[in-house]
């Protein structure tokens, strides 16, 4: 009897609490029906705001609906949409290559250079206290003028090839922290089966915002590199069209002092030393100063060569690095999307490239530098 009694109040509280919890899901069948809709109505604008920017960016373009909301939103959206870190590399490696090698020549002439400006110092010296000449206060003035952007020529191509190491230097550290980064957001990256996967927003950037995030400072990092340079190298190229002035002033004094001398450009400074040497001993004592005076005009025009290829190289690589931001800021596909180990083997060989590129380079320059001191050495013997 007391165990049908029992099972009787067992039955009926267990009744009760069913009830119970039908009559809630009674109740809350209208809240999760509407928290249903908002979740479904999230997911799906999140998937299509890029597509529905994308279609009515044209509208923009008309005088009022240019100032809407919409306009302004995707104006704003303009970062990078997508990582292609293959196409960066790529274009590091093969800019860096091209100017890591002109570097050296940079080097070598700005030391041709400066050992031209030294010699004119002391031709300067002499026409200032020769008696020989008529405008010898004149004709010092000029060469004067030589020495001093001589000087200030073979200082901003020195100053060009350590911003191009300085350059090297600073997007492989860029590039190793873009990898370390790719690599943590893969090995973090939630499983597409975890319950973080069907949220429709996120307090924590996916993995894909974190690789983006990490691809537009590397982009932005070379884009500011590559005007760096393109600045010092328009200040090269600027001391090197005064050089070439100062060459004609020059030129142009020593004609008018002598009527007889018709030498070119880069003979005119020999023909002075050997107008104001005097005897043989003398002359003998400025062989030197002479052989070094005659390829000035020859080093100025190697240098130009090699700067104004440098600022080709640029130029065309500022046109490219536009490029890649354009495609890289339209909405990505997912089907187009490149895999994380793509992203982290591009960076990996880049950074390889960049390095053995430093490494070759830095051997030539202290080979180069090497010789034009030892030839410095021997001309002072």
């Amino acid at each position: 009897m007391d165990q049908h009694r029992v099972k009787e109040a067992l039955s009926a509280s267990s009744f009760y609490f069913f009830d119970i919890i039908l009559r809630a899901l009674r109740l809350l069948r209208i809240p999760l029906s509407v928290l249903l809709f908002l979740w479904m109505l999230a997911s799906t604008m999140k998937h299509i705001s890029s597509t529905l920017h994308t279609a009515f960016y044209p509208m923009c373009f008309l005088p009022l609906v240019s100032r809407s909301a919409l306009c302004i939103e995707f104006v704003l959206a303009r970062s990078p949409q997508q990582a292609d870190f293959p196409h960066l590399m790529q274009y590091q490696s093969r800019m860096f290559e091209q100017i890591l090698d002109g570097s050296v020549r940079g080097s070598g002439l700005s030391l041709e250079i400066r050992k031209a400006e030294f010699a004119t110092a002391d031709l300067a010296t002499l026409v200032r206290h020769s008696n020989l000449l008529k405008s010898n206060d004149a004709l010092a003035d000029l060469l004067a003028t030589f020495v001093r952007d001589a000087k200030m020529t073979a200082r901003s191509l020195i100053k060009l090839s350590s911003k191009v190491a300085g350059a090297v230097d600073n997007i492989m550290a860029v590039n190793h922290y873009a990898m370390r980064t790719v690599e943590d957001a893969g090995e973090n990256a939630p499983s597409p089966f975890s319950i973080m996967a069907f949220a429709p927003f996120r307090t924590t950037p996916t993995t894909q915002d974190i690789i983006m995030d990490a691809f537009s400072s590397a982009m932005e990092a070379f884009s500011r590199a590559i005007q760096r340079l393109i600045l010092e190298a328009e200040i090269c190229l600027r001391n090197l069209n005064m050089l070439e002035e100062d060459l004609s002033a020059i030129r142009e004094a020593v004609m008018r002092e002598d009527a007889f001398i018709a030498a070119e450009k880069s003979l005119l400074l020999e023909a002075l030393w050997t107008k104001l040497g005097g005897n043989r001993q003398t002359l003998r004592g400025y062989e030197h100063h002479a052989n070094l005076l005659m390829d000035v005009n020859d080093y100025r025009k190697q240098a130009q060569v090699h700067i104004m290829a440098v600022l080709q190289v640029l130029y065309s690589m500022s046109e490219d690095m536009e490029d890649l931001r354009e495609r890289a800021a339209a909405p990505e596909l997912v089907d187009e999307r490149i895999p994380i180990q793509v992203h982290i083997q591009s960076i990996q060989n880049g950074l390889q490239r960049l390095q053995e590129g430093r490494a070759r380079a830095k051997y030539k320059e202290e080979d180069v530098m090497r010789k034009a001191l030892g030839f410095a050495a021997n001309d002072h013997s």
